[in-house]
């Protein structure tokens, strides 16, 4: 596996850890400002570096790690965005310069790391995520070498969790609201995630899918943030401000000074050249035309604090009693496969197919309206993962996104759904049963095209197996046909087929009649399911 590839796996397993708590950590968000927003930005910053790695075609641990640095500060956001990507930064610097990810050099980089968050803040508090990295810097230093990764990565994580449980007594706005720091509780989450991604390399040579990830991050118990006794307090400053500057020797001491007395929580960092900009004021405005001066603006900001404290509040005081076990809510086109899809324990079905595809508001709704705290949501089409997964980092809940592509696959998910069990415990299982699921589709062209170097007229049938054209012709039974053969051709044992041949002038006996001949060692179940589009969707196992 390149370097860039290990990275983008390590990567998207800390944010997978963060997605799956940005609830908690958002509830846990008192200070400096009770806004709510932590794990929404540690998410979004993380999501940076992941796309610019997943963009990027840098090769070898220098131009890799400085890709991870230029992603961790363009996408900062937020106190505690902007504070992590200097941490990234100081990990970068160390890496970017070894041949290899040693325990020597993951403790010296851990260490720079500490030491660039703490130069970043010109007024560094204690029991906050710069005390948390501190601590498990401080921690590794006394792992020796010759213990190796494994024990070190041990070794601190525990000192961050410890770091954090003791952040409640260094912060009285932290012991007043009675909970830990929320930073400090999404750095120590995002090292698990990290923690999972680099042990996942080591020991099975792989990467991880995201979802995979986390589950295996969610499973300890996450703090909880009380409902408030009162109204929080809202902050003197009411804007959280955050833009880039891409310039020309662009002077960060003069423009902190500059930010000093218009706001409050003000960094400015990265290079004479481009630097994140990050500040509590009341004229965002006033930021902006000085910030021009100096450059190009971008990525610019501007949340309104006292709306997003008063929205916490509420959503803590208004926090319903759950029902127990979990819900699942799925994206189902076709009034067949819905019933399909509640015969076999499905609670909430959202509309959505091919070209229909619903959006993040519309699962986030779902998943609130479910009534439940454990929810695991199944998109059913692959343009509909990304959305799921949003979704599922904007609710509080435990939502576990299960990736199945198609709703065949999100069928053969929930036969393996507990509804006893939780939603790790619950998408785990549903994601093992869909690994070796292959998955159909029987359609007309639309318009004249080439696919897998075949030409198509339009009108024709397609049969498609696994995103890859295998029979063609006029009539759908010919691409039906050439479906089952490949069914056939990787033993499929069980096929399930969903139609809507209305209008098509299709027999359904004539499609019984050929998969008992064509794939005659697999049980074939046939459903009406009614979705648009798509005469004849099918799976096998």
């Amino acid at each position: 596996m390149s370097v860039r590839l290990a990275a983008v796996t390590v990567t998207a397993a800390a944010l997978a850890a963060l997605e799956a708590e940005r609830g908690v950590i958002n509830d846990l968000n008192v200070y400096p400002v009770p806004d709510g927003d932590t794990g929404t930005n540690l998410s979004l910053t993380v999501r940076a570096v992941l796309e610019e790695l997943q963009q990027s075609d840098a090769e070898g641990i220098p131009a890799v790690a400085a890709a991870v640095t230029k992603g961790s500060l363009m996408g900062a956001r937020g106190n505690s965005g902007v504070i992590l990507s200097q941490i990234v930064r100081g990990l970068c610097d160390v890496w970017g310069r070894s041949a290899d990810l040693t325990t020597a050099d993951f403790k010296e980089a851990l260490s720079e790391g500490a030491t660039s968050a703490y130069r970043a803040v010109k007024e560094p508090v204690e029991g906050t995520m710069l005390t948390v990295i501190r601590k498990m810097a401080e921690a590794a230093q006394s792992v020796p070498d010759t213990l190796g990764l494994d024990r070190l990565l041990v070794a601190v994580e525990e000192a961050g969790r410890v770091a954090v449980e003791k952040t409640t007594e260094q912060l009285p706005a932290l012991q007043k609201a009675g909970v830990v720091d929320a930073g400090g509780y999404g750095l120590l989450v995002l090292f698990r995630g990290l923690a999972v991604g680099i042990a996942e390399l080591m020991h099975a040579g792989i990467a991880v899918s995201l979802a995979q990830v986390a589950l295996r991050t969610g499973e300890g118990g996450a703090p909880k943030a009380p409902p408030p006794h009162e109204a929080s307090e809202l902050s003197a400053h009411r804007y959280c401000t955050s833009l880039l500057i891409i310039g020309e020797a662009i002077d960060k001491i003069a423009f902190e000074a500059f930010l000093a007395p218009i706001g409050d929580s003000g960094l400015v960092v990265g290079d004479q050249r481009m630097v994140k900009v990050h500040v509590h004021t009341n004229d965002p405005g006033l930021v902006l035309s000085e910030a021009l001066k100096l450059g190009a603006i971008g990525a610019i900001e501007i949340n309104d604090m006292h709306e997003q404290t008063k929205a916490r509040d509420e959503r803590l005081l208004g926090r319903p009693q759950f029902a127990e076990g979990t819900l699942v809510v799925a994206v189902v086109a076709g009034e067949g496969n819905k019933a399909l899809f509640r015969e076999l324990g499905c609670h909430a079905i959202v509309d959505g197919g091919q070209s229909m595809n619903p959006s993040a508001a519309q699962l986030l709704d779902a998943v609130e309206a479910s009534g439940a705290e454990e929810v695991v949501v199944l998109p059913n089409n692959g343009n509909v993962i990304l959305t799921a997964e949003q979704a599922a980092g904007m609710s509080p809940r435990h939502v576990a996104v299960v990736p199945s592509t198609s709703i065949p696959v999100g069928l053969a998910a929930m036969v393996a759904f507990d509804p006893g069990g939780d939603a790790v415990g619950n998408a785990r299982a549903m994601q093992d049963a869909i690994a070796d699921v292959h998955t159909a589709e029987v359609t007309r062209a639309v318009r004249d095209s080439e696919l897998d170097g075949v030409a198509i007229r339009k009108g024709q049938a397609m049969g498609i197996v696994d995103g890859h054209l295998v029979a063609s012709g006029d009539e759908l039974e010919e691409a039906f046909g050439g479906v089952l053969e490949e069914f056939a051709r990787v033993d499929a044992e069980f096929v399930t087929v969903l139609t809507a041949l209305n209008g098509s002038g299709v027999s359904r006996v004539r499609l019984e009649e050929m998969a008992a001949r064509l794939t005659p060692d697999a049980e074939v179940h046939f459903h009406e399911g009614g979705q648009p589009l798509y005469p004849i969707l099918a799976s096998a196992e």
